[in-house]
């Protein structure tokens, strides 16, 4: 870990007391001295239910920007003074470990190779620490594409033949995805939990060094009443110019933002879902998710499961940390602006489904806040578009329905309506500034800490990227708060998100989709600036930064998405990381696996590589055998199945519909029939080939 980082004096729970009476202390003052400005400074001509509601959402949306700010400020110092989380009890890296931990993979549809190189490269560094011993690993796949599951099985033998000594890997597919993620983690503990002291649960893209996950493990073993731990993922292997943007952002901004989360939740941070270790047996008896009633999206099983577990485990007694300091942990984004909004999609109704958990009983405070916060992160959007509209409507409605000087009564001086214009512009300054003075500090960290500077570009590759993404973020956030009300006003009507594989290739995004998707941004961006430039011209210029984002959402959805622009954008020394310019070895050794395992992955996939290879076959079914019972097939699908068993009997290749081929795979005696006619078909064209010969 980073040597230059100390720990300073233990905390107790009157010193937490007062670290959080002073960052929301700071939070409140100026949420109140904003509002009251803001009150002052707003028409007075408005009417009362308008002015009322202008400062409601004002109060809101302040609130929100200055959280964000005081967190930032406060982690900014605590990096600054490189100081270590205090109060957690830390042991020397070389201290033996005496428990078992389980590396947890979950996946559902996603790249094989890609999911067992990351595995194999983590095992190989774990191998070098001399703590092998101490881990398992899982894969456990809920995937539902056919193919892709029997890809998942013969990788897992081949990668089992070069895997480490003294280290299991072990391979499980679910027939049912009950629950999803959380039912997937909950199948795991029922199964094989008790085995395990501790279970490090990652995502299918994640990758974390050997170091970091050896010390998690022994900060486990000497905190006995912690019952997680999570490690702030760093985001790499991306090329498209959106995923690079968030790639620097994350790797600049993110070490401030954690750092001020930890400052003030101390062990009662929350969990995100992956790259984390957790208490087994803490989870099994603390964890079992409710199943909320009624129909999606706020009914059935929870969405966002992680937000619920943390709350659940703290509420038991267990704490749960967030280290900022904690490195080598690693994981991927979405490649391009709409894949983001697709994941948003997703997040944001497992978040509002917490509005059912907010007020339950015996949740720690701050379990309670980290529910609200999650909650806001969306909301706060909608809240902002009503903010702007209802401001935009009301500058309207004066130019068309201007103010009456003399009322009806008879007064020796005109009723002037006062609007402090000035005042206004200052708040918004404000509001623009607390934004983005976090990223400015973000930057002074690494212009200040991080050496050599050429691992960001060097200082001027830096100093210009920065000012690139103040940019890029400025234009697309307007486009982002449009999506995610969006997404909250689908969620509020009953529309179910579902639960689709996250898209991880850098194909880029097509003109027509972004049409489709953008077209209505194009078309308020335009409407608005031709409003405010025909009917408020002192406006104008004023409303671009959100207007101009919006005109040109297609284009920016389009190029971002696109690998070649940000690769031009590396061959440039923008957008820079220290993870790729000098890799780490965890890294270095992915890469390494990945190539290994793609040479070795057999190029035909599901049933036709079972039918072609005995002992993927004779694998295949033996795995079933422990998988669990056999999920339900539609007559049709069966019907369908069996006719284009009969063809191929009869000597044509049957296409399989993906149910169809799903529905061969779970029967051992189908991949027996098809495996003896393809044999007998390929006698025959044996024995026709050396008829033709002699002839």
């Amino acid at each position: 870990m980073a040597e230059n980082y100390i720990v300073i004096s233990q905390l107790n729970k009157r010193q937490i007391i007062w670290r959080r009476i002073k960052l929301f202390g700071l939070v409140l003052v100026s949420v109140v001295l904003a509002t009251v400005k803001w009150a002052d400074f707003m028409p007075t001509d408005m009417s009362l239910a308008a002015r009322y509601g202008m400062i409601f959402l004002f109060c809101i949306t302040f609130a929100w920007i200055s959280l964000y700010f005081w967190s930032s400020l406060f982690g900014f110092w605590e990096l600054i003074r490189h100081r270590k989380m205090p109060a957690i009890k830390r042991v020397p890296f070389e201290t033996k470990l005496s428990t078992k931990t389980a590396v947890l993979m979950p996946v559902y549809n996603e790249d094989p190779t890609s999911v067992f190189a990351n595995l194999l490269a983590m095992a190989r560094d774990l191998a070098k620490t001399g703590q092998e011993e101490a881990f398992d690993f899982f894969v456990l796949s809920d995937t539902t594409n056919p193919r892709v599951w029997v890809q998942e099985e013969a990788l897992w033998m081949q990668t089992q033949t070069i895997f480490p000594d003294n280290m299991r890997l072990y391979y499980r597919h679910r027939p049912k995805n009950t629950a999803r993620k959380s039912g997937n983690i909950e199948d795991f503990c029922v199964r094989w939990g008790a085995n395990y002291d501790h279970m490090i649960v990652l995502d299918a893209d994640s990758l974390m060094a050997a170091e970091t996950v050896v010390t998690m493990a022994q900060l486990m073993e000497a905190n006995e009443t912690t019952g997680i731990i999570q490690a702030p993922p760093i985001i790499i292997n991306r090329h498209s110019f959106f995923a690079r943007v968030q790639q620097f952002a994350g790797r600049v901004y993110g070490p401030i933002v954690s750092a001020g989360l930890a400052y003030w939740q101390v062990w009662d941070s929350n969990y995100w879902g992956h790259n984390a270790i957790i208490r087994t047996h803490a989870f099994t008896e603390c964890c079992g998710l409710p199943v909320f009633p009624g129909q999606a999206p706020f009914g059935g099983h929870i969405l966002s499961h992680d937000f619920v577990e943390a709350a659940l485990i703290r509420r038991a007694g267990w704490l749960a940390w967030m280290l900022p300091e904690l490195k080598g942990s690693y994981e991927e984004c979405p490649p391009s602006m709409l894949d983001f909004a697709i994941r948003d999609r997703r997040w944001c109704q497992g978040n509002l489904q917490h509005l059912r958990i907010l007020f339950s009983q015996k949740l720690h405070p701050v379990s309670r806040l980290h529910f609200l916060l999650g909650i806001m992160s969306y909301l706060s959007s909608p809240l902002w578009f009503l903010f702007l509209l209802g401001g935009l409507t009301f500058a309207l409605w004066r130019e068309f329905f201007p103010p009456e000087y003399f009322a009806d009564t008879k007064t020796l001086f005109p009723t002037w309506p006062v609007f402090d214009f000035i005042g206004t512009l200052a708040l918004f300054v404000l509001s623009m500034g607390m934004l983005f003075i976090p990223k400015i500090l973000g930057g002074l960290i690494a212009f200040v800490q991080h050496r050599p500077l050429k691992e960001f570009g060097g200082f001027f590759g830096l100093l210009f990227t920065l000012i690139v993404e103040f940019v890029f973020s400025a234009l697309t956030a307007p486009i982002m708060m449009l999506f995610q009300t969006k997404i909250v006003f689908d969620i509020l009507v009953g529309n179910d998100a579902g639960w689709k594989a996250q898209n991880r290739d850098e194909a880029g995004t097509p003109w027509q989709l972004a049409f489709r998707r953008h077209f209505w941004h194009t078309v308020l961006g335009v409407a608005v600036t031709a409003l405010v430039y025909v009917y408020i011209p002192s406006l104008f210029y004023w409303i671009l930064p959100i207007t101009v984002g919006l005109i040109l959402s297609i284009p920016l959805s389009v190029y971002s998405s696109r690998e070649s622009v940000g690769l031009w954008a590396k061959k440039h020394h923008l957008f820079i990381t220290p993870e790729e310019y000098n890799p780490p070895v965890i890294l270095k050794m992915a890469k390494q696996a990945l190539t290994e395992l793609e040479k070795a992955s057999p190029k035909e996939t599901g049933l036709a590589l079972l039918i072609h290879q005995p002992i993927y076959q004779a694998m295949h079914v033996y795995l079933l055998s422990v998988n669990g019972p056999v999920p339900d097939f539609e007559l049709k699908t069966i019907r369908g199945a069996e006719q284009k068993i009969q063809a191929f009997a009869q000597g044509a290749m049957p296409t399989l519909s993906a149910d169809e081929e799903k529905y061969c795979l779970y029967h051992p005696e189908i991949i027996s029939e098809l495996s003896l006619l393809f044999l007998i078909q390929e006698k025959e064209r044996e024995n026709e080939q050396k008829m033709s010969i002699k002839e």
